[in-house]
C-alpha cells in the first residue's frame, strides 16, 4: 500500500486551520511527515509549534 504524499505546512494552511477551528487527521499526517522530514527548517518548525499551541490552549479541536 502506498501512503499518500502530503504537502508541507504553509502559511496558508495554518491559516485554514486556525480559521476552521479544527485540526484534520490530513493535518495531522501532514506535520508528522514534516517532523520525520531531516531538512526540515526553523520556518517549518515555527508553524507546527504555532498549531500545537493552538491544540494545547483549547483553540484547536482535533479530529479523529
Amino acid at each position: 500500500m502506498q501512503t499518500q504524499a502530503f504537502p508541507f505546512l504553509n502559511e496558508q494552511i495554518v491559516d485554514r486551520i486556525f480559521a476552521s477551528g479544527e485540526l484534520t487527521r490530513d493535518d495531522r499526517q501532514r506535520i508528522k511527515s514534516m517532523l520525520l522530514d531531516e531538512s526540515i527548517g526553523e520556518h517549518e518548525l515555527s508553524l507546527i509549534e504555532k498549531v500545537i499551541e493552538g491544540v494545547v490552549k483549547g483553540i484547536l479541536d482535533v479530529l479523529y
